[in-house]
């Protein structure tokens, strides 16, 4: 929820919403009022959740859906579109939405290089893909869980798109992660807590999506280079210190070290304040 909020803030249009399958509405209400008071609502946030029933509707409207439609491969849940997103999309709904939401679906998509490709040919020029997905520790949730250089090399220029942002939380902590590309190095995480991908990308050109496939950047880099093997980036001195101790002493303390916090491990992880995101300021 908060996610959506910051999105909207950004310049994401909830105008025209379609969200892949229907989506639930949890939030805690405590959260929701801070939320709802900041834009000056005069809303109770108990009253929106009784009036939201289990269901994101109410929120979509809230925030400026005046088409609001679910896709889904089944009316199980509502859904106004029956469509399998492993095929393609029917042309009417191409170029038709400035707002794709996947709160979660696109894992269970057996083939996602073209549910994804749908996601993007059904956005408008000027539109927003927002997607809430499972990166790490989802094992068995559904087909994938993913990495966030899948989502910067989809989101390309060459496909005529442009990232926004690419989030990750931890302990209620937010995180901006930084392009594999402009890093210089494989983005990795480890870790022992469930974690998810924020992502949110803009359509800003008509171009034909996928007409050369996307590449793993640190391959394209040695590819290019035409030497030698991937190239971590960067790391924090205790990669250093790690690589100093014997190999039977590392997988002892292998359990404790997924407790450290990404802040802590990972310098391709960069800490954001939550109340500069709600501004719409992901960082840079």
């Amino acid at each position: 929820t908060k996610f959506l909020f910051a999105a909207q803030t950004a310049g994401a249009s909830f105008r025209a919403t379609a969200t892949l399958g229907r989506q639930g509405f949890f939030p805690g209400a405590h959260e929701l009022q801070k939320l709802l008071d900041s834009r000056h609502a005069g809303m109770s946030a108990a009253r929106f959740l009784a009036e939201s029933e289990g269901h994101a509707d109410k929120l979509f409207n809230f925030l400026g859906a005046e088409e609001l439609v679910a896709i889904d491969n089944s009316d199980y849940e509502g859904a106004g579109i029956i469509a399998d997103m492993n095929a393609p999309i029917d042309p009417t709904l191409k170029n038709r939405f400035t707002a794709i939401v996947d709160g979660g679906c696109l894992e269970h998509v057996f083939n996602f290089p073209q549910a994804i490709r749908n996601c993007m040919e059904m956005l408008a020029l000027g539109g927003h893909f927002i997607g809430i997905t499972p990166a790490n520790n989802f094992c068995g949730h559904g087909f994938y869980q993913f990495s966030p250089e899948l989502f910067f090399r989809v989101f390309s220029a060459e496909n005529g798109f442009a990232i926004r942002a690419v989030l990750t939380t931890e302990n209620k902590k937010w995180f901006r992660v930084i392009d594999p590309e402009q890093y210089g190095g494989r983005v990795e995480m480890q870790n022992n807590r469930p974690a998810y991908l924020f992502v949110l990308a803009k359509k800003i050109e008509q171009r034909e999506i996928f007409l050369q496939p996307p590449q793993q950047s640190d391959y394209a880099r040695q590819w290019e280079k035409n030497s030698g093997s991937p190239v971590a980036g960067p790391q924090p001195a205790v990669h250093f210190f790690r690589s100093l101790l014997p190999h039977g002493l590392k997988e002892k303390l292998r359990p404790y070290a997924a407790n450290i916090s990404i802040r802590h491990r990972y310098r391709c992880y960069r800490p954001l304040d939550e109340e500069s995101m709600l501004r719409g300021d992901f960082g840079r």
